[in-house]
């Protein structure tokens, strides 16, 4: 697949994700998966909540609708792609607990790795064609984009705490900036792709992400405190493993766009959501 993107433009979305990531593993102590341990039932609905639904809503849209082509290659990549980088920042922003988002973000992280590739060969039977990824593929993706800069970070934490504390809210802020930068200048080179494909995918993007909100707040049950984390990480998809589906099996590069289309349309979702969430906090 020729990639829609520039070579300078990966470089700097691939710093801004490590970046977040980074910041947020600065979190992320022993306490947090202590956490998650001590309610594993909890961990495990909502990790269901997260990576089935979402996938099986999606495909079933796309089939009844009658969506084709890029559009419809983009709206079930995103659907399948769980565990978006900044979701745990998201997640804590809406007033998610603490100690328990940073490590369900981390379990669907890992979860991802193995679901992907069923994912991607279920589809394969549903729309016939013959896609294909392996756990192998999607690990080095989560290792290098996610896993490593969160490990860098709760090192930090665990050998310099105070310095950790120092220094998070500053790279939080620059970080914060840094996506933004990403997000407009994307918006710029893909604006006449998105045209061209139509805005199926962003609209998509807005609904699905809206009925994400909904399961994954409802998989939280009677957990006040795990609820906002519990939305957020149903409702944010992965960009970066969608577009590694999308590369390996040489899609098109309007793909890209439709990838994109449906990432602006949950960060709208996720950040009215977020507004929502500080104001009732508030």
């Amino acid at each position: 697949m020729e990639s829609a993107i520039p070579g300078w433009l990966a470089l700097l979305i691939a710093a801004a994700i490590f970046l977040t990531m980074l910041t947020l593993g600065l979190l992320l102590g022993r306490e947090q998966i202590e956490a998650a341990l001590r309610r594993r039932t909890l961990l495990g609905a909502l990790l269901f909540g997260t990576l089935i639904p979402v996938p099986v809503i999606a495909t079933l849209g796309v089939i009844l609708l009658g969506i084709k082509g890029a559009a419809a290659a983009g709206i079930v990549l995103m659907a399948i792609s769980p565990g978006a980088p900044v979701a745990m920042r998201r997640a804590l922003e809406a007033g998610g607990h603490s100690a328990f988002a940073p490590a369900l973000h981390l379990a669907i992280v890992l979860c991802a790795v193995l679901t992907v590739p069923i994912s991607v060969a279920i589809l394969d039977l549903v729309f016939e064609k013959d896609f294909s990824v392996t756990p192998l593929d999607v690990a080095r993706q989560v290792f290098f984009a996610q896993l490593l800069p969160v490990g860098l970070g709760a090192a930090l934490r665990a050998w310099r705490p105070a310095i950790a504390a120092r220094i998070e809210r500053p790279l939080a802020r620059l970080s914060n900036l840094l996506l933004l930068a990403v997000a407009a200048v994307l918006l710029a080179v893909l604006w006449r792709m998105l045209e061209d494909i139509g805005w199926t995918p962003f609209f998509a993007g807005i609904a699905l992400s809206a009925c994400a909100l909904a399961v994954g707040a409802a998989f939280a049950g009677s957990n006040a405190d795990a609820r906002p984390a519990a939305a957020v990480a149903a409702a944010m998809r992965n960009p970066g493993l969608a577009l590694l589906i999308a590369a390996l099996n040489k899609m098109p590069a309007a793909v890209v766009a439709a990838v994109f289309g449906y990432a602006l349309g949950a960060v709208v979702v996720v950040t009215a959501f977020v507004a929502w969430m500080g104001r009732r906090a508030r």
